[in-house]
């Protein structure tokens, strides 16, 4: 028989192959072997349910460390966090406002409180504070002996079963003075393992202890932990032949997530047809051994053709493949050698392009980087993914400039250019590692921004700028020597905080604008253009209004107004300099409130109108022109980008609600979904969660059970048709879920649905 029509004849062939070998092993042979199978295919089915169950409790969690995070940046905690600091009642009612928005918003939470340390206080959302500190004691007594960052704990209070999570605060500071009560009801158990008349068998989770925190199902916690616990610890197989095991290795906080059930519940089936297999047996094995020896030969050389593809380079594959296909059309294991010969090409490819955009994409996180700064922890992550190392010590940015650049391109061919603009980069970053660490990148005709932080070793101001100077000579000297042109370079003021990377590299470039004074081929720092800064106080000045600038405009951007109050109340420092000249100061708030509505309103797509000069004018006080700041800066811009979030968020919510529901019979994942969308998934997840105030996982299972519900009424396909094709692992799982979100199993709500119909 000859493989070469139908995949079909395959597969029987391939069975009944099989049969013959197990019936060589006669009898109870072929029980186990079908036996350890089933266990095998029953077990991989349980760890994918698992590992769902465990991928849920992971997102759970982060979604309470990322309000955890937010909740950390508000201004009313501050006061806690100091040790010996007073209470403020209004901040602490803004705080029990947060926590209450944070309780709301998160499932099976009943409440959230706030413990400092100095004071051994408790502050609830639940009014009945000190009863809940007493509830709560023994947990923080416990999570004070554990000397961890957070634990979750699992407590029998006054005959209550109590859940609490507690984590230090504030998270990345050494020094931590307050700690974070969320307490769980017991609900939450019951989202993640199902309730116990729900399953069969038993779903349990062992905590970092290895003792049993949770269990779902008929068997007693004694024989859990008598048959099933020891032999997960030790790595074995059950001594208990009567009970089947599948569990996950130990994931978040060391937990494991389990499954045990008895063996009887899995075999009844395999035992009723094990005598007719053996009856059957004989017939089998006649018919096995005759199509095997016609198959074998042809079988076995498809095979290797497919093996000997995967194994020899993809290169010239092409033209090989084309020949076979030719001579052997009909040829069914041709055909997929030629897919997957095709696939191997394509990967091969992506391979080359990703090695090829790796270097494109870390420059282009450089450029961004030297224009907006590192404020985020997102920016560090992404600062060692790309290989940045920065130092701690101070930087200063470089804008090196060709000199008479456009007048070389009628003397020297593009590729004599490009080898002078890549010596030049060169130059730039060894004389950037000889003397500390930074980048360099290409910005615009003949230009390069550039990037050195020093150590902390170095001792003063005065040595630090000698060294950003020193690197800067040795540059244009050494320019100036091998190249046949000469450079200018721009230098910033000395820095330490790298959120203001964009307003250094901005000076750095208007130090170049001084050439038409200074000269070709010069050092130009900033600082020798700000005499009369000097000449008014400004060098003594409390407030960097450039710095303050970038702050506000960061604070808006980031859709944070509280953030900008509190970088606009730093103005009220100025009060009482007499060395301050009005007018000057008059001419800084002008020019940065013009700048902060220019740069902002670049970004939208219907620019805001600016401020009139006369109204700014008369503005006569600090007072005046911090409440005016807030009022007509920070808040109208704060709307204005407010209101185009929202349009935003509103879009995409519908792309991706639209797509779900179209495509909800695969196997959905949230990067998929907005890469087919060309979103980016954290804004994919945000516009679910601000507009239907769900997450993708809620919002694919709800799509899921509209449409199984449409297929129990409308058409005849079984609940096993219908979790396969909604991806659940098997009909147990989807009968669990369905009644979890419907109240009621899927058979019962066809046959009430299909009487409700009738009637």
């Amino acid at each position: 028989m000859r493989l070469q029509h139908s995949k079909k004849a395959q597969t029987l062939i391939i069975m009944l192959l099989l049969t013959s070998l197990c019936i060589t092993a006669m009898g109870y042979a072929v029980y186990r072997i079908a036996t350890d199978t089933l266990v095998q295919e029953v077990q991989s089915a349980y760890h994918v349910s698992l590992q769902r169950t465990q991928d849920r409790v992971q997102n759970y969690f982060k979604q309470i460390d990322q309000s955890v995070l937010q909740f950390e940046k508000l201004p009313a905690l501050e006061s806690l966090i100091m040790p010996g600091e007073e209470e403020n009642n209004l901040e602490i009612l803004k705080l029990l406002e947060t926590m209450l928005r944070m309780q709301t918003s998160m499932d099976d939470v009943d409440n959230i409180a706030l413990y400092r340390i100095s004071n051994k206080k408790l502050y609830s959302t639940n009014h009945q504070v000190t009863a809940f500190q007493e509830d709560y004691r023994e947990a923080i007594a416990k999570f004070e002996q554990t000397d961890k960052n957070y634990s979750f704990f699992n407590l029998t209070v006054k005959e209550t079963p109590t859940t609490v999570y507690i984590r230090k605060l504030p998270i990345f500071q050494g020094s931590r003075t307050l700690y974070i009560i969320i307490h769980l009801n017991q609900q939450f158990f019951d989202h993640i393992l199902g309730s116990s008349n729900e399953t069969k068998g038993n779903y349990f989770i062992l905590d970092e202890n290895n003792q049993l925190l949770q269990n779902r199902g008929v068997m007693d916690t004694t024989r859990l932990m008598a048959y099933v616990v020891p032999e997960i610890l030790h790595e074995r197989r059950p001594s208990s032949d009567k009970l089947f095991t599948a569990y996950l290795p130990p994931s978040y906080n060391g937990w494991i997530f389990g499954f045990a059930t008895p063996n009887e519940e899995l075999f009844t089936k395999i035992n009723s047809i094990r005598n007719v297999t053996f009856i059957l047996a004989a017939v089998l094995l006649i018919l096995a051994v005759l199509v095997t020896i016609f198959s074998t030969n042809r079988l076995w050389r498809g095979w290797k053709d497919i093996v000997s593809l995967l194994d020899e380079p993809s290169t010239g594959s092409g033209a090989v493949s084309s020949t076979k296909k030719t001579a052997h059309r009909a040829d069914e294991f041709q055909h997929i050698y030629g897919k997957m010969q095709r696939i191997k090409e394509t990967r091969d490819e992506l391979k080359e392009q990703v090695k090829e955009l790796t270097p494109e994409i870390r420059e282009a996180f450089i450029r961004n980087m030297l224009q907006k700064g590192l404020r985020s922890q997102e920016d560090v992550d992404k600062c060692e993914r790309y290989q940045i190392e920065l130092l701690s010590g101070g930087y200063s940015c470089f804008c090196v400039e060709i000199d008479q650049y456009k007048s070389m391109s009628g003397i020297y061919s593009e590729i004599d250019l490009y080898y002078f603009l890549y010596g030049l980069s060169l130059v730039i970053q060894e004389v950037i590692a000889g003397k500390g660490k930074g980048v360099v990148t290409g910005h615009g005709e003949g230009r390069f921004l550039a990037l050195l932080s020093l150590d902390d070793a170095e001792a003063s101001l005065d040595t630090y700028k000698d060294s950003i100077h020193e690197a800067a000579r040795t540059i244009r000297d050494f320019i100036e020597q091998y190249f046949p042109f000469t450079v200018s370079i721009g230098i910033s003021l000395l820095r330490k905080d790298y959120a203001y990377l964009s307003l250094s590299s901005q000076e750095a470039e208007d130090a170049l604008k001084h050439k038409l004074v200074t000269g070709t081929n010069e050092i130009i720092p900033i600082e020798e253009f700000r005499r009369e800064e000097s000449d008014s106080g400004a060098s003594a000045l409390p407030v960097s209004f450039r710095e303050l600038e970038n702050d506000v405009i960061y604070a808006v951007r980031s859709l944070n107004p509280e953030l900008a109050y509190r970088y606009i109340d730093r103005l009220g420092e100025l009060q009482g300099l007499r060395t301050i000249s009005y007018q000057w100061l008059q001419s800084q708030l002008t020019e940065m409130v013009f700048s902060i509505h220019r740069t902002i309103g670049s970004t939208l797509r219907k620019p805001p109108t600016e401020p009139l000069m006369g109204e700014l004018m008369q503005l006569a006080t600090l007072e005046e022109w911090i409440a005016w700041l807030k009022a007509n800066t920070v808040d109208k811009l704060y709307a204005d980008l407010q209101q185009e979030h929202l349009e935003h968020m509103l879009k995409v919510a519908q792309q991706l609600t639209a797509y779900i529901h179209e495509h909800n019979e695969e196997d959905l994942r949230p990067e998929g979904c907005c890469k087919a969308l060309n979103v980016p998934t954290s804004i994919g997840k945000q516009a679910l969660k601000e507009v239907h105030d769900t997450t993708f996982s809620d919002f694919l299972l709800h799509s899921r059970i509209e449409k199984a519900k449409s297929w129990l009424v409308h058409s005849e396909m079984s609940i096993e048709d219908i979790s396969s094709r909604l991806h659940y692992s098997n009909a147990q799982n989807f009968s669990r879920t369905f009644k979890k979100a419907v109240g009621m199993p899927p058979g019962q709500y066809r046959k009430d649905a299909r009487e409700h119909l009738k009637t």
